[in-house]
């Protein structure tokens, strides 16, 4: 028996309005009604299969990295559940060990995982050595300030070499030990020492040279420089050497072929010997020189 209710409805599906014969009709049309009941059964089933894929790919991830003895921080992370930059913090602080096998790539020992969380449970927080901790790290405008450089040339020292790094309310702090051993590796250090400093048009009037002399000559001879606000300065002192106006009191640095001669040393073991051991070089030039004074108590511990 068909009814003869007629009720004003809107599609379900299309939205488009329809007059409907019961209460219970949803959909203006057989093909609104058979679109509906598979878009439903679709979406059903991509719920069904994405919280399997879950499930299994988070049981399956946490027994395989549990089972492996080296993870990389990243692996650390999901293992423990927390972001990359705590493990990092943890490293940097010594309460996790790790290796850092590369520029690139930073191991840790499963075993050294547990062993942090057993030494955990009895360790006493004292305030006055997280005080000490954070006079282990320069901010990046301490960096600026004690070696005289750039914003640029900051930047690039840090992410280049990989410097490590903590936050601390916001803010990054960079590892103390790197950074002064990259810079004194750069002989950075050095230009603090010298207080006579110049800029071209000083040299040009000093030394009757143009500005593409001056520039020639800084270039060459690999000429200690600093920057102060707009102004570059140059080494007074090491100008007047390389022209031969102002004698040198006593050879500082050895060429590599000087080293290589007095030491009988190879080019690699030399280079190897430099880097190992954080020695004071600069660049004349081309050419590259380290601390005569540095490499003789090294090499020759009776001078």
């Amino acid at each position: 028996m068909s009814s003869n209710l007629q009720i004003k409805k809107v599609c379900a599906w299309c939205e488009k309005p329809f007059v409907a014969k019961t209460t219970t009709t949803k959909y203006c049309s057989h093909i609104c009604n058979s679109r509906a009941y598979k878009a439903q059964k679709k979406k059903e089933k991509i719920q069904q299969h994405t919280n399997l894929n879950i499930f299994d790919i988070s049981e399956q991830s946490y027994d395989y990295l549990n089972s492996k003895e080296y993870l990389k921080v990243k692996e650390v992370s999901t293992l423990l559940g927390l972001c990359r930059q705590t493990i990092y913090n943890l490293i940097y602080t010594g309460q996790l060990k790790a290796s850092k096998i590369s520029p690139r790539i930073t191991l840790i020992k499963r075993s050294d995982i547990d062993e942090m969380f057993a030494q955990a449970n009895s360790k006493q927080i004292d305030p006055i050595q997280l005080v000490k901790k954070e006079m282990e790290f320069y901010s990046f405008s301490e960096i600026k300030e004690k070696f005289n450089i750039g914003d640029t040339w900051t930047y690039k020292l840090i992410k280049e070499n990989d410097i490590p790094k903590v936050k601390r309310k916001g803010k990054s702090y960079y590892s103390k030990s790197h950074i002064d051993n990259h810079l004194k590796g750069k002989n950075l250090s050095s230009q603090i020492e010298i207080d006579d400093w110049a800029t071209i048009k000083e040299l040009c009037n000093e030394l009757h040279m143009k500005e593409s002399g001056i520039y020639s000559l800084v270039s060459r001879e690999g000429i200690p420089k600093k920057r102060e606000g707009r102004n570059m300065l140059y080494s007074r002192k090491h100008i007047l050497i390389s022209k031969g106006l102002q004698k040198e009191s006593s050879p500082q640095f050895y060429s590599i072929e000087e080293a290589m001669l007095k030491f009988n040393l190879s080019r690699d073991s030399l280079y190897s010997i430099i880097k190992k051991h954080s020695i004071s070089k600069l660049k004349a030039g081309k050419y590259i020189k380290v601390s005569k004074t540095e490499l003789d108590k090294l090499l020759n511990p009776q001078i």
